[in-house]
């Protein structure tokens, strides 16, 4: 997609804004007839699809049906988050060249036999999803304009994207944009929070959750205190890592300061190595590495069982949100501003002066080889938070898990 982007995007964007006339800025008939079917574009990232679901929700209580078109490893996610239900999302898969442009081809089919009345691109920047949300036909077109992004005139709904807020708002804006009158605020994004992180998590999810636990630290499940460390942020921007060795010491110094806590690594199966490696340091039953055990969809039953959780700016981080499960997320080189996660997560940031480095309009790329942004936070100062969280009251930190899955 950045390569798209990057060769093809702009004079793609400037010869399709050609061809639509000059009428085009101009949205026709919005007044007279409301749109109904909505496809929602949010390609690459798994936290912003979950700070996208406010907006979702905001337009279901309107009456609109959202559909969905991610990359189909968002496809868990998607449905954690209660975005929309998986008849409604396409999941476009992009494990090989050929594969992308064959779901390119098949995406299409299906955007015309839809028959959307509107298109959201909740993709600050990029031209590749604007140009989808043009080929899938649909009447109206919301997106964000950005002075640093050209994307032509592709949006008859323009709205501008503000770096002051955070995405969940950016996201409420886009949406109110297709009823005309309609105002979204930041209370609209705490409110539908709130109500997703009440919903239970399901029983086998919980299930699979004990028997991991049972084979890697049982302590857990005898009434230690579970903590989770996520070291890691995705290939697609290293740059947000915590140096690891930094988690090694923290998971050291909460063992030997809490005989009660247990602390258990998670990550992806791509990183079990790693992160294998990193629990096996501190050679204790009371630490062990979960990567690689569980799924996304079952990462709630995990965290529904953890008093704490500290993660690098990153999936989990947000995945976190739609639970009780208190957490803590280190930022550097990007904004807790715009990307922090919902509810009452806490952040440490250091702010330094070549921070942010990562914005929506470059398409995220970073050339930063030394994050000192990340490495200007302490083992002590997260230690610090960790404690804090530790002792305050974790009676709440528990999601009823319902009885079906």
């Amino acid at each position: 997609m950045r390569w798209l982007d990057r060769w093809l995007g702009v004079p793609l964007c400037f010869l399709l804004s050609l061809c639509t006339g000059a009428g085009f800025s101009r949205v026709r008939g919005a007044s007279q007839t409301r749109p109904r079917r909505v496809l929602c574009i949010q390609l690459a990232e798994m936290g912003s699809l979950v700070l996208a679901a406010p907006a979702m929700y905001w337009l279901r209580e309107r009456g609109l049906t959202p559909y969905f078109v991610s990359f189909s490893r968002n496809a868990d996610c998607i449905g954690l988050s209660g975005v929309v239900p998986a008849e409604r999302a396409f999941l476009w898969r992009t494990d090989t060249p050929f594969l992308f442009a064959r779901d390119f081809l098949r995406f299409l089919a299906w955007a015309w036999r839809q028959r959307f009345d509107a298109t959201l691109d909740l993709e600050p920047c990029s031209r590749f999803s604007a140009l989808l949300g043009l080929l899938a036909g649909a009447r109206l077109r919301a997106g964000y304009t950005h002075a640093h992004a050209y994307r032509g005139r592709l949006f008859n709904l323009p709205v501008a994207y503000r770096s002051d807020r955070h995405m969940s708002e950016n996201c409420l804006a886009l949406a109110a944009a297709l009823l005309p009158g309609e105002t979204a605020c930041s209370a609209d994004a705490e409110l539908s929070w709130r109500a997703r992180m009440a919903s239970p998590v399901s029983t086998a999810a919980a299930e699979r959750v004990t028997a991991v636990l049972a084979q890697r630290l049982p302590q857990a499940l005898a009434g230690a205190r579970l903590v989770l460390l996520n070291p890691n942020a995705g290939d697609l921007l290293p740059q947000r890592r915590w140096p690891m060795r930094r988690y090694v010491e923290l998971a050291r110094q909460l063992i030997a300061r809490h005989p009660d806590v247990c602390v258990g690594f998670i990550g992806s199966s791509v990183e079990a190595r790693v992160v294998d490696s990193l629990a096996h340091e501190l050679a204790t039953p009371r630490c062990a590495s979960l990567a690689g055990m569980l799924t996304v969809h079952e990462l709630p039953a995990l965290f529904a069982r953890s008093r704490t959780l500290v993660s690098n700016d990153s999936g989990p981080a947000h995945i976190a949100s739609l639970t009780l499960t208190p957490t803590l997320v280190l930022f550097g080189p990007e904004t807790p501003r715009l990307y922090r996660p919902l509810g009452p997560a806490r952040v440490l940031y250091a702010g330094l002066a070549c921070s942010p480095c990562i914005s929506a309009a470059d398409q995220r790329r970073c050339a930063c080889e030394d994050n000192r942004c990340l490495q200007a936070i302490t083992v002590d100062a997260v230690l610090e938070d960790v404690e804090a969280m530790l002792s305050a009251d974790g009676a709440a930190n528990r999601r009823v898990v319902s009885a079906d899955s």
